[in-house]
């Protein structure tokens, strides 16, 4: 059996000899009954997600850790924004810059943006 660290690691070799990647996604995706929308435009895939809550759940429940994701997306080019009710809250990969905040709560190299979670969190109108 394969140990976790040493498939990261031998996706990470792969993904090294290859040439950057480009997405091209439009796709609606359900987990826990909770639908999000995942969409990729070139080196950039965008989840978008309904609530704040829902983003903190696929977060928490990730398979790899968030330092080996941003790793593996920035060995592909490739950027993932995570998007609440179309608000960007988080950016890893390839273009993301790490956040201070992001690092002292222990992230890693994740970008995060403060207006987008306080954008996510206020009620909608009509």
């Amino acid at each position: 059996m394969v140990t976790t660290a040493k498939a990261v690691g031998d996706l990470f070799d792969l993904i090294e000899r290859k040439p950057d990647l480009l997405v091209d996604a439009d796709l609606t995706v359900e987990r826990d009954g909770v639908a999000f929308t995942v969409r990729g435009y070139d080196d950039l895939v965008a989840v978008d997600l309904p609530s704040l809550g829902a983003a903190f759940s696929l977060w928490r429940d990730r398979p790899v850790q968030g330092r080996s994701v941003a790793a593996a997306l920035a060995a592909a080019g490739l950027t993932a924004e995570i998007r609440v009710r179309g608000a960007p809250v988080a950016r890893l990969g390839a273009d993301a810059v790490p956040s201070p905040l992001a690092k002292r709560l222990g992230f890693g190299p994740v970008q995060l943006f403060l207006d987008g979670a306080l954008l996510a969190i206020t009620p909608r109108r009509g």
